[in-house]
């Protein structure tokens, strides 16, 4: 009987997961663009109108010197102050490729300038920009629902490798727990509401990590 309530419990752990995969969409916030909302929207995403409610920033409107700006942490407009506060907060910044299409001057440019642009350009990835194509949104945007910046489990303590706190998800697995690379004697927090199911419990128990309130 027992081992048939560790089957049953295994059964709705991965069922749960693959249900909330398909149900979490990342919140999205546009800059630009007056029909990417729409199909945005179509698809399943949240479309915000306040950049700090929104997971991801996607840029499909704004100038080459606004970018050269976001390079140098110098903005000078609010969509441009908009996409250095998201990157600074570890948000994911979607920029539409054309935006910053630098190799345009490769054949007219001094070698020197546009060498400055490149790295201009290597500077922006570092911060953490992607730049895109068009036609391919949807799917980068369905790889960063799944992807670590919007993972539904997430470790938030940088100071302190004994205490971790889940967020934005309504239900702990086991399988939730081992990614979370949890040490015994660890602690977790666990928001308001959440479930914890048997598995998952088990694993606490055996590796004596204490929940927290």
């Amino acid at each position: 009987m027992e081992n048939l309530d560790k089957i049953v419990d295994l059964i709705t752990d991965r069922l749960m997961d693959k249900i909330q995969v398909e149900s979490y969409k990342s919140s999205v916030f546009v800059i630009g663009a007056f029909d990417t909302p729409d199909i945005l929207d179509r698809e399943g995403y949240q479309v915000e109108k306040k950049s700090s409610c929104a997971d991801i920033i996607l840029v499909e409107s704004i100038g080459f010197d606004a970018m050269l700006r976001i390079a140098s942490l110098c903005p000078l407009t609010s969509d441009e102050a908009v996409v250095i506060k998201s990157l600074l907060k570890g948000k994911k910044v979607l920029v539409l490729n054309e935006l910053f299409d630098f190799h345009q001057y490769k054949q007219t440019s001094k070698a020197l300038l546009f060498q400055d642009l490149q790295e201009q350009y290597e500077k922006l990835v570092r911060y953490g920009v992607q730049f895109y194509k068009k036609e391919e949104l949807v799917s980068i945007l369905e790889e960063s629902t799944g992807g670590e910046n919007n993972n539904p489990v997430q470790d938030v303590s940088k100071s302190s490798s004994t205490h971790k706190t889940v967020e934005k998800v309504g239900l702990l697995t086991e399988k939730k727990l081992i990614e979370m690379n949890l040490s015994d004697n660890d602690s977790i927090r666990l928001k308001k509401g959440m479930i914890v199911t048997a598995l998952a419990k088990d694993y606490l128990k055996r590796h004596n990590i204490k929940i927290e309130e």
